[in-house]
């Protein structure tokens, strides 16, 4: 309760970060409700639907994965060079609003009325947008803080997304039970223009270091995104936590669509899949939320933490992932929450302290790439080896080759003296 209740006086204290949370978690709410409502009714390119949680066979998850990862992966870079010259204010502001005006465009027309193409289009603007918001949101939140434990806001961040995109899945899913898609995308449309709002009242986010003009800055971006891999590469705590966030995250989205396909086999509706897969991982969530500070202030460095909540995490996918039934399904689920929830709130926090606010754009623009290439990979990894024979093997024998090279990650991170106790904050 502890934790909750400073969580809370957080939001309540510190102005400018409760509008931030207020930005992010409109977004993702936004996101729950839009994607949920569109999601499945897109037909492009041949694939009909776009959900990766909801993907029914490794061939639809690498399809759906290449449509929506490849774009931005190319895109990022620019992005978290945009993060660190510009006035974030306004990014947040842009990026929530534009989606808000285009949703509603397609939410007034009609889905029918605006094609396939134009659903894609809006669909992948609002991954695009969630993506710039979450980087903004990391880069901007040491500065809305100011000197507040940055455990603690990176929990009440990772936390309240969690359930604010769950809350709006869930409630988008329910409503296109009973109502036509329209109605409910005009709601998203409005959660996301809340989320502008709530952008348009920060006051701090990080300075503005734009001086020159457009055409100067455009000349000037390809040396900007090879300054932050530069300084991202010499920065230890920075490309050990970002390397560590991919090795998670690949875990994370192959196990949970393994989980996926095991599940449809063993319930008769989506809604118990989404039960199985959503809420035992919300509840893990939750608790990594509760714990995250405590565990940083016994383990006395952020760095062991991660590697502990790693260990557990692929220890648990090595031992219960052969296990095909109900209960080991949910508890499977519940480890992955607990377990990547708890690492990336201190992840998020050693790459916030160990680089200037000048870099730390480009520094999560890495992390997008790492998700997105995490997401294909493990697309890839379903496709080449996915049996329905021998499913319960495949999820347990990727715990175990996670565990392997995490065992590697946890000697740089010992050569890096990143398990030592953490630097006071700046």
């Amino acid at each position: 309760m502890g934790m909750i209740r400073r969580g809370l006086a957080l939001l309540l204290e510190r102005r400018d970060f409760g509008l931030l949370m207020g930005a992010q978690w409109m977004a993702q709410a936004g996101d729950g409700i839009v994607q949920a409502a569109l999601a499945k009714f897109i037909v492009f390119g041949g694939q009909r639907g776009f959900d990766l949680e909801g993907a029914k066979s490794p061939d639809e998850l690498l399809r759906i994965a290449l449509y929506i990862f490849v774009p931005y992966t190319v895109l990022s870079p620019f992005l978290g060079v945009v993060i660190d010259r510009w006035d974030r204010r306004r990014l947040l502001f842009v990026a929530n609003g534009l989606r808000a005006v285009v949703v509603l465009l397609i939410g007034l027309v009609g889905t029918g009325a605006a094609g396939d193409l134009a659903l894609f289009v809006a669909f992948l603007l609002t991954l695009t947008s969630t993506r710039i918001v979450l980087a903004t949101k990391s880069a901007a939140l040491p500065e809305t803080v100011e000197g507040t434990s940055l455990v603690e806001a990176n929990a009440v961040s990772q936390l309240g997304g969690a359930m604010f995109q769950l809350a709006g899945g869930g409630a988008g899913f329910l409503a296109t039970r009973f109502v036509a898609v329209e109605p409910v995308v005009i709601v998203g449309a409005f959660v996301y223009g809340a989320g502008a709002v709530f952008a348009l009242g920060i006051k701090r986010a990080g300075e503005v270091r734009a001086g020159t003009s457009f055409t100067e800055e455009l000349a000037g971006v390809l040396g900007r995104i090879g300054a932050g891999f530069r300084e991202v590469a010499r920065t230890p705590r920075a490309a050990a936590s970002i390397l560590t966030y991919f090795w998670l995250r690949l875990l994370w989205s192959y196990s949970l669509v393994g989980i996926g396909f095991v599940a449809r086999e063993l319930v008769s509706t989506d809604l118990l899949v989404l039960v199985i897969t959503g809420g035992a991982g919300a509840l893990g969530a939750v608790l990594g939320y509760v714990s995250a500070e405590k565990a940083g202030s016994v383990a006395r460095s952020p760095g062991r933490v991660v590697v502990a909540a790693s260990l557990l995490l692929g220890t648990a996918v090595s031992l219960l992932g052969a296990f095909q039934s109900r209960v080991t399904l949910g508890l499977l689920t519940f480890f992955l929450g607990y377990g990547f929830f708890l690492a990336k709130i201190s992840l998020d926090s050693m790459v916030q302290e160990a680089l200037e606010d000048g870099f730390r754009g480009r520094a999560f623009s890495l992390y997008d790439i790492a998700y997105n290439l995490a997401w294909v990979l493990a697309a890839g990894a379903m496709k080449l080896l996915w049996d329905e024979d021998s499913q319960g093997a495949l999820i347990a024998g990727m715990g175990v080759v996670f565990l392997i090279g995490m065992g590697g990650i946890a000697l740089w991170f010992r050569r890096a003296a990143l398990l030592s106790p953490a630097p006071a904050a700046r």
